[in-house]
């Protein structure tokens, strides 16, 4: 995996996400309904999972996901309420106007999970691979690459943070997200019998769409400093 974690941080999305979050930082009122989409898009992946995962194929680990990104929404509702405490942003729902572009954050995990289905279809053509086995598979070819961009968008926040002395961090969801990636690594390579090939144009697809979600984010601070002018 660390070669695809690589070659996100070298991709366009990485540098976008350091424009954009070096704005965001900078106007606590925006800021702290960013944060309030993180926390939103974490509330997705957890309601995702629940949705999808079969029993039969659920382990400690599966329940200790779900388990971990619902206290990682927790984790950022929680930062975003305090943030915004002091400006008056109001963050109290994940609804769009109590988010920073959360409609456009959750059409991002959506149209992943879509490819990942689209991808995850495409192999299932053994006899073996059940409804549940899909599902699965599905499962692990999202949440890796979801991981993946974790991987570089949680230490760059962490660092921004860190450097504009916000006042909280993330490194404890990056460390979650560090452990969660090597769980679907070795999902991936017991469920295909080439992982790469199926996982190599879900990421391709993942950097168009956080891309996308970068610039969806941007358009919606410039709408907002219009408002405010």
């Amino acid at each position: 995996m660390q070669r695809y974690i690589e070659a996100c941080a070298e991709g366009e999305g990485a540098e976008r996400l350091v424009h954009v979050l070096g704005e965001i930082i900078a106007e606590p009122e925006l800021h702290a309904r960013f944060v309030n989409t993180l926390a939103r898009l974490e509330y997705v992946g957890v309601r995702k999972m629940l949705k999808s995962r079969r029993s039969e194929s659920l382990t400690i680990e599966g329940l200790q996901h779900v388990l971990d990104e619902a206290v990682h929404a927790l984790r950022l509702k929680k930062a975003a309420v305090a943030l915004g405490a002091g400006v008056g942003a109001r963050v109290t729902t994940f609804a769009g106007h109590d988010t920073l572009a959360g409609d456009a954050g959750e059409d991002y995990l959506q149209a992943i999970d879509r490819a990942a289905e689209a991808r995850a279809a495409e192999a299932a053509v053994h006899p073996d691979w059940t409804p549940a086995r899909r599902a699965e598979a599905n499962y692990l070819l999202t949440s890796a690459a979801i991981e993946v961009r974790a991987q570089i968008f949680y230490p760059i926040y962490d660092r921004l943070l860190a450097e504009r002395r916000v006042g909280f961090s993330v490194a404890a969801i990056a460390k979650d997200e560090d452990r969660h990636l090597a769980e679907m690594a070795e999902g991936l390579g017991r469920t295909f019998a080439d992982w790469r090939a199926v996982f190599e144009p879900l990421l391709a697809a993942e950097e168009r769409l956080f891309c996308g979600f970068m610039d969806a984010v941007r358009a919606a601070m410039d709408r907002e400093r219009a408002a405010a002018a």
